[in-house]
């Protein structure tokens, strides 16, 4: 029997040092390196961070200093990469790299461009297909005039837990008594929300892990509730597990949130969630069966909705089991890659009829 040849991809991303976008992106380009079906060949912006964590799991990568539009060598030197290397597929991460990409075909290469927020459609209008990590987001793009035959919904994976050994950044605190909240400091992540419930909530920690412009205001509250000796700031961390295995509640409060990526991963680690009932989280998580979901910008709700789900251990256990159980049906590692897979083979087979 004759092996189906590799489907050779050009995968490409600006990005910004931190995001769930560029983190995903990561995950996945490292397992299409680890797929025996895939050849890969990245493109990235110069980000020491990003080409450590590749620099073992990466064969073929390229990098570019000022990734932009106006920089007339970025757009020449993915010519000449697309040219040399001839994919079957160019995936193209957000807006600045599918802005950069070519304006025509240089070897019948299938341009597919990837999004996983509500971005300005006319960034990808040198893409065929689109793929988007919610369902609600297909529908934006096809409201916006895309053919929905070249659209299509692929969540993201997240990793496995890690069981890190190695000594914690955090204190052996009573596991029962942990919130947990992970994300950019960003007004759409709402993490002021859950810093002003937690004077409601005494017998409760607060754990917050991430970086961005507003930890300075986060702290003035932190201060101002008189919070110091209860929450504590980290700065993100690749090794999240170190975090979620420590925690017994995590929080999502986001004002928006196309998808959430990190409602996944208290799934994967068996953590309860509670996230506000907007975007991706709220329509994922199935109310006091996956989680819980409590009305956003309600600090009130918010307080209410962790004290009852502390109190109900036998809640909070059937709501681990279910939403583990959706994550390795849906969200793991191995059905995510099989969907790309499957995408890539179908969309290169019609464009070849």
């Amino acid at each position: 029997m004759v092996k189906s040849p590799k489907i050779k991809i050009l995968n490409i991303m600006s990005g910004s040092k931190y995001g769930g976008a560029e983190l995903f992106f990561e995950r996945l380009a490292l397992s299409f390196e680890r797929c025996n079906k895939i050849e890969q060949k990245i493109i990235i912006r110069n980000n020491r961070n990003r080409s450590k964590k590749f620099i073992d799991g990466i064969n073929e990568i390229e990098k570019i200093n000022f990734f932009h539009k106006l920089n007339p060598f970025c757009t020449f030197k993915i010519e000449k990469i697309i040219r040399e290397y001839k994919p079957n597929i160019l995936l193209s991460w957000m807006n600045r790299a599918s802005s950069v990409i070519p304006n025509i075909k240089i070897n019948n290469e299938i341009t597919v461009g990837r999004l996983g927020g509500y971005y300005k459609i006319k960034n990808y209008t040198k893409c065929d297909y689109l793929i988007t990590n919610t369902s609600d987001l297909k529908k934006y793009v096809i409201s916006k005039g895309w053919d929905k035959n070249k659209v299509e919904f692929i969540p993201n994976f997240v990793s496995q837990n890690k069981i890190d050994k190695t000594k914690s950044k955090i204190n052996k605190d009573r596991k029962d008594r942990i919130i947990l909240c992970m994300g950019r400091f960003h007004p759409n992540k709402a993490i002021d929300i859950l810093i002003k419930a937690m004077p409601f909530l005494p017998k409760f920690r607060l754990f917050i892990v991430g970086e961005g412009e507003l930890k300075s205001q986060y702290e003035i509250l932190i201060k101002k509730f008189d919070l110091m000796s209860r929450v504590k700031i980290f700065e993100w961390s690749d090794n999240i597990s170190e975090f979620l295995n420590k925690c017994s509640i995590l929080v999502c409060p986001s004002r928006h949130e196309p998808f959430g990526n990190i409602v996944i991963e208290g799934w994967a680690h068996k953590i309860p969630v509670v996230v506000s009932d907007v975007g991706g989280p709220g329509r994922i998580v199935k109310h006091k069966t996956t989680g819980i979901k409590f009305e956003k910008d309600n600090t009130f709700d918010l307080v209410s909705k962790i004290k009852n789900l502390n109190s109900d251990k036998k809640l909070k256990r059937k709501i681990i089991m279910n939403a583990y159980n959706v994550y390795k049906k849906s969200y793991s590692e191995e059905v995510i890659v099989s969907n790309y897979l499957s995408f890539f083979r179908r969309i290169i087979k019609s464009c070849a009829e």
